[in-house]
């Protein structure tokens, strides 16, 4: 912005003073050459009024004024000759001209001549030429010129160091403005600019304050609601889970009717469906407490170990879509860069995706990491049938309904957590975005494909996480 003003400002100068200049410049001439034809005219009457009645070639000598150097003067008599000075034999133009009686100013190569006639405009008996150099107007308005110059100059480089000072006055406020709006970006809500006393500024940064406030009054009601919700769930969760113990600690038969019992077998069973409600309960505070510390803290940039979070996805997923008669494939490239993101938010976006995967799709789910183009690239594909031409756009969308089937072909709504609403979708685009990345849908049908993009470190920074 300053170089800006800086910029605007000298080019406004710089345009006043060539409108000033050029017209300014060009009179400064014409009054020159004016000046110098007054003066050559001047001279010649001086000479016309001192000369005698009769002008011959011999008798008493004429004594002509003296000039500068470079100045003629020539008397001409009758038939245009040349009586006495300095000038051409016989009379040229100007002095033809001058015999009828009048003043002629005419420019001859590089001399200015001027011819006066000698008596009344009936009778005219001789001829007065004055011729001066051309160029003397012309180096006088050089001189002009030239200082007309340097005055430009200082009135360019005053315009310039207030340029300046403007600039640096007007852009200190929009910069610190620029400032609090990045800290406010970082979560620091409390950040303020300081009055300026610009009326434009200031109140560009009294709303920014205000919409400050604002938006910190609705994160803490937020977050209250989050802590609140939060710890009504965790209760109900921890009574069902003290339940569940408490069956399971009771042994075989204690939560098992005895007509189950005598089937043999069916106690087992039953223990096997309390430490599988046991293990869906511990993913729940799980996935509770992430959703929770992600509504809580600013979202980070960490670096992300791939692998791991894979390796726990092949273990939290695998049992799940093998009771369905289906297969979990897991592939990671060689040499894959290091990822950044939050180790919470990668881990609800993938279980999201999976969950997406066992709901609504077939066959084999492959999940493949790769490098493209310089990030890192997570692809879940199953072996369904796709999403059908009208829900491609809106599958990231939080909608209503029963988010089921359409033509045999699968309306991806993010799982069980979303209850088929589209909610999981949705927060797990919102939270790949907040960490920097994608989220999108690269091939609808058939076999769909979601890709998942992360951020991955520079080159050097993971050269310098692996020296010793």
């Amino acid at each position: 912005m300053r170089r800006r003003i800086l910029r605007a400002t000298v080019l406004a100068v710089a345009c006043a003073v060539l409108l000033f200049a050029l017209p300014l410049g060009y009179a400064a001439l014409r009054l020159y050459q004016q000046d110098e034809e007054r003066e050559a005219q001047s001279l010649g009457e001086q000479v016309a009024l001192s000369l005698p009645e009769r002008i011959t070639a011999t008798g008493d000598p004429i004594e002509l004024p003296p000039v500068e150097s470079g100045t003629d003067i020539a008397v001409y008599g009758t038939g245009s000759r040349r009586v006495l000075g300095t000038g051409p034999g016989a009379g040229d133009a100007p002095v033809r001209e001058a015999e009828a009686g009048r003043v002629v100013t005419r420019q001859i190569g590089d001399s200015l001549v001027v011819a006066v006639p000698v008596g009344g405009s009936e009778q005219v008996r001789a001829v007065v030429r004055v011729a001066s150099p051309a160029s003397e107007p012309l180096r006088r308005a050089a001189l002009t010129w030239t200082g007309m110059l340097a005055l430009a100059a200082v009135a360019v480089g005053v315009g310039a160091l207030l340029a300046v000072r403007s600039s640096r006055r007007l852009a200190r406020p929009l910069e610190e403005l620029a400032g609090v709006a990045r800290e406010m970006e970082g979560g620091d809500l409390t950040a303020r600019a300081e009055p300026s006393g610009l009326p434009e500024p200031d109140a560009v940064g009294h709303a920014l304050a205000r919409a400050a406030v604002r938006i910190d009054e609705l994160l803490r009601r937020e977050r209250a609601f989050s802590a609140d919700a939060s710890h009504q769930l965790r209760t109900a969760l921890t009574g069902v889970r003290l339940e569940l113990e408490m069956s399971l600690a009771a042994g075989p038969d204690a939560d098992v009717p005895d007509a189950d019992v005598a089937e043999g077998g069916a106690g087992a069973g039953s223990r096997a469906a309390v430490r599988s409600a046991l293990a869906q309960l511990e993913r729940m505070e799980a996935t509770l407490d992430d959703l929770l510390a992600l509504a809580r803290d600013v979202p980070e940039r960490a670096p992300l170990d791939l692998a791991a979070l894979l390796a726990r996805a092949q273990e939290d997923w695998h049992g799940p879509l093998a009771a369905q008669g289906r297969r979990l494939e897991i592939r990671v490239d060689d040499a894959l860069p290091q990822a950044l993101g939050s180790r919470r938010a990668a881990r609800q976006i993938l279980d999201v995706l999976l969950s997406n995967a066992a709901t609504h799709g077939r066959g084999t789910v492959t999940v493949h990491a790769k490098e493209t183009a310089g990030v890192v690239a997570v692809d879940v594909e199953d072996e369904g049938d796709g999403i059908p031409e009208a829900g491609t756009d809106g599958v990231f969308e939080r909608r209503g309904g029963d988010g089921g089937r359409s033509g045999g072909a699968a309306v991806r709504a993010g799982g069980p957590a979303a209850g088929g609403h589209g909610i999981g979708l949705a927060l797990a685009r919102s939270l790949a975005e907040a960490e920097g990345g994608r989220l999108f849908v690269s091939r609808p049908r058939p076999r769909p494909r979601f890709t998942w993009l992360l951020a991955a470190s520079p080159v050097e920074e993971q050269g310098a996480s692996q020296l010793p």
